[in-house]
């Protein structure tokens, strides 16, 4: 940005137009004494340059793969020249193999309870078909209960009562023909009266067990019966209701059981990839190198804190270092917003590495960002936009490095047949632009119109003729100008040259 900044003060609205490298036409100090450099015609390469910095184009990047970071204990210096499989780095194990321990033992619990599930789940499909097999048991009797009762029990209780019945008014009917006889002959005299009284009470007795035999039978047919029927069909009913609910009790039982080892085996399994997790993460403690190359740490320009080295606390996933192939590099270079608009992809580039003196590097500009690269603060809002340039004649015996610094110079563009004057001829006044043309021993200020330049040379579109002197004191003769005009009035359009001493002179 040093280049804008010389150029800006050298013509400010000409500071824009680019910058370019460019060395036409030859300046002179006439005979009296101002210095002049005539308007020549030729091409004209609008170029846009700055500082750069070489970058590998193809660069493998280890990062931190420990989950939660770790603190780095050794690591090899930086530029080592490494080959596949050299641990270039090692973060500290010890909070790593405590965490190791402790997941084993979790591990080994959950395997415990894994087996204590499994074996759970063994006992309640036992118990489970056990009790099922009781319920079953339960409204089968149930069922014959309810069946003997209905087709057997309640037949042979109402046989039973009705014999009883049958033989109790025969025994009735036998007492009352004996008590009829004992009646004749108590009336002949040929039997007692206490004899009769003792028949009256023995028929009154067989009288009562009839009347007693029809009761039962009553109750028998009339209240038993459905009392009876009605408490069987209870206890089927109940009993099939018991063994509904055993069924599903047993298998919620059943499937809480199988539910506790499916989560004892997910627990078992959680706690078994973690274990391997962690012995995964000991085994990515020593960062090896994934090819050959020379170690370039991970590093922030604006942040010391982030610099790699012994002790140093990094985060997961954060860049260690990278392996840059020096085969193929290209330059990073940051283009200002003013000037950014005339850079595209595919634009031919020349380069002069630093560590590579007076050797000149061809490439094309590869990409250009599109969002601009603030510097926070310190950039004092200047925005800047990310730009990528080939390098294609990078020499094999060259030993660049990454990080190394460059000139690069973007040709925008070539104007050919362009009159130009040095931009020092060109100043502005009154919002028009004016060459100061020297002519014979006089000095003339004429508006002229620009069209492009660079930071040497300037585009004259109208308002010079080829061969025409111009005074490379444009500025200056403004200024002066501007200083010595009354308020209102217009400086002369043509000076006198004030004569060169004559020789000897005072």
């Amino acid at each position: 940005m040093a280049r804008i900044a010389r150029a800006a003060g050298a013509l400010a609205l000409v500071a824009a137009l680019g910058y370019v490298v460019v060395s036409r036409g030859t300046a002179r100090r006439g005979g009296d004494d101002v210095l002049t450099a005539p308007a020549t015609v030729g091409d004209l390469h609008i170029l846009v340059s700055d500082k750069a910095e070489l970058e590998s184009a193809e660069s493998v990047q280890v990062a931190c793969e420990i989950e939660g970071g770790g603190k780095l204990v050794t690591i090899l210096p930086e530029g080592t020249q490494v080959t596949k499989g050299t641990v270039v780095a090692r973060f500290d194990t010890d909070v790593l193999q405590k965490g190791i321990n402790e997941q084993e033992v979790k591990w080994e619990t959950a395997v415990g309870k894994l087996k204590a599930a499994r074996s759970e789940l063994e006992v309640q499909k036992n118990k489970a078909e056990s009790e099922i097999a009781k319920a079953e048991l339960a409204l089968t009797l149930a069922r014959l209960d309810q069946e003997a009762y209905a087709n057997g029990e309640y037949q042979a209780a109402w046989n039973k009562q009705k014999s009883a019945l049958e033989l109790g008014r025969k025994e009735l009917k036998e007492a009352e023909d004996g008590l009829e006889f004992s009646r004749g002959m108590v009336k002949k005299g040929f039997a007692q009266q206490e004899q009769l009284r003792s028949k009256e009470l023995f028929v009154d007795g067989k009288r009562s067990a009839v009347k007693q035999a029809e009761d039962d039978l009553m109750v028998l047919e009339k209240f038993t019966r459905r009392r009876k029927q009605t408490e069987l069909e209870a206890k089927a009913k109940d009993a099939e209701r018991d063994l509904e609910r055993t069924k599903k009790s047993q298998e919620a039982a059943t499937d809480k059981a199988r539910t506790d080892v499916s989560a004892s085996e997910k627990t078992a399994d959680i706690e078994k990839k973690q274990l391997e997790r962690l012995k995964a993460q000991l085994d990515k403690c020593e960062l090896k190198a994934p090819g050959d190359g020379i170690v370039i740490y991970f590093k922030r320009q604006w942040d010391e804190s982030s610099r790699i080295k012994p002790g140093a606390q990094v985060f997961f996933q954060q860049p260690i270092f990278s392996l840059p192939d020096l085969n193929k590099m290209k330059m990073k270079m940051k283009v200002h917003e003013s000037v950014v608009k005339k850079v595209k992809v595919g634009l031919a580039t020349t380069m002069k590495v630093d560590a590579l003196p007076g050797r000149v590097l061809h490439g094309k500009v590869l990409s250009v960002a599109a969002l601009a690269q603030g510097d926070d603060w310190r950039g004092g809002g200047v925005k800047e936009y990310e730009t990528y340039v080939s390098v294609d004649d990078l020499p094999a015996d060259g030993g660049l490095r990454p990080g190394m610094s460059a000139d690069v110079k973007i040709l925008i563009k070539v104007i050919p047949g362009a009159l130009t004057v040095p931009i020092q001829g060109v100043t502005e006044i009154g919002g028009e632009h004016v060459c100061y043309v020297v002519t014979g021993g006089a000095v003339e200020r004429r508006p002229v119109t620009i069209g492009d330049g660079n930071d040497q040379l300037v585009q004259i579109v109208t308002g010079l003729s080829e061969g025409e002197q111009v005074a490379l004191d444009a500025r200056t003769r403004a200024a002066a100008e501007l200083g010595t005009a009354n308020p209102g009035t217009k400086p002369d359009e043509k000076e006198r040259v004030p004569p060169a001493p004559a020789p000897g002179g005072p």
